[in-house]
Protein backbone atom coordinates (compact mmCIF):
# COMPACT_ATOMS: atom_id res chain seq x y z
CA UNK A 1 0.00 0.00 0.00
CA UNK A 2 1.30 3.45 -0.90
CA UNK A 3 1.86 6.02 1.78
CA UNK A 4 0.24 9.43 1.50
CA UNK A 5 3.55 11.08 0.57
CA UNK A 6 4.13 8.77 -2.41
CA UNK A 7 0.59 9.33 -3.74
CA UNK A 8 1.03 13.07 -3.66
CA UNK A 9 2.89 14.15 -6.80
CA UNK A 10 5.93 16.33 -6.44
CA UNK A 11 5.54 19.83 -7.83
CA UNK A 12 7.54 19.79 -11.07
CA UNK A 13 7.01 23.53 -11.56
CA UNK A 14 8.72 24.23 -8.24
CA UNK A 15 11.65 22.00 -9.20
CA UNK A 16 12.03 23.90 -12.45
CA UNK A 17 11.73 27.29 -10.73
CA UNK A 18 14.49 26.38 -8.29
CA UNK A 19 16.75 25.15 -11.10
CA UNK A 20 16.22 28.24 -13.22
CA UNK A 21 16.62 30.57 -10.24
CA UNK A 22 19.92 28.94 -9.24
CA UNK A 23 21.22 29.18 -12.82
CA UNK A 24 20.26 32.87 -12.96
CA UNK A 25 21.90 33.62 -9.61
CA UNK A 26 25.05 31.74 -10.58
CA UNK A 27 25.34 33.90 -13.70
CA UNK A 28 24.31 37.20 -12.07
CA UNK A 29 21.06 37.47 -14.03
CA UNK A 30 17.94 39.10 -12.58
CA UNK A 31 14.70 37.28 -13.58
CA UNK A 32 12.82 40.59 -14.01
CA UNK A 33 15.34 41.74 -16.61
CA UNK A 34 15.09 38.48 -18.51
CA UNK A 35 11.29 38.70 -18.70
CA UNK A 36 11.49 42.19 -20.19
CA UNK A 37 14.11 41.29 -22.81
CA UNK A 38 12.85 37.98 -24.19
CA UNK A 39 11.76 37.71 -27.81
CA UNK A 40 8.62 35.74 -28.70
CA UNK A 41 10.81 32.97 -30.10
CA UNK A 42 12.83 32.77 -26.87
CA UNK A 43 9.62 32.68 -24.82
CA UNK A 44 8.32 29.79 -26.91
CA UNK A 45 11.63 27.93 -26.58
CA UNK A 46 11.50 28.37 -22.79
CA UNK A 47 7.92 27.09 -22.69
CA UNK A 48 8.95 24.01 -24.66
CA UNK A 49 11.95 23.44 -22.38
CA UNK A 50 9.76 23.72 -19.27
CA UNK A 51 7.24 21.30 -20.78
CA UNK A 52 10.05 18.82 -21.56
CA UNK A 53 11.47 19.14 -18.04
CA UNK A 54 8.02 18.60 -16.57
CA UNK A 55 7.63 15.37 -18.56
CA UNK A 56 11.07 14.20 -17.44
CA UNK A 57 10.29 14.94 -13.79
CA UNK A 58 6.97 13.09 -14.05
CA UNK A 59 8.71 10.08 -15.65
CA UNK A 60 11.33 10.12 -12.91
CA UNK A 61 8.61 10.20 -10.25
CA UNK A 62 6.75 7.35 -11.91
CA UNK A 63 9.90 5.23 -12.11
CA UNK A 64 10.82 6.12 -8.55
CA UNK A 65 7.38 5.11 -7.27
CA UNK A 66 7.50 1.85 -9.25
CA UNK A 67 10.90 1.01 -7.74
CA UNK A 68 9.58 1.66 -4.23
CA UNK A 69 6.62 -0.67 -4.70
CA UNK A 70 8.82 -3.48 -6.08
CA UNK A 71 10.86 -3.71 -2.86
Amino acid sequence: MMSESSKKPMMPNKVIEVMVDSIFRKNGIKPEEVKENLSDKQREMLREMVADLKVQVEEFQKNSNENKTEK
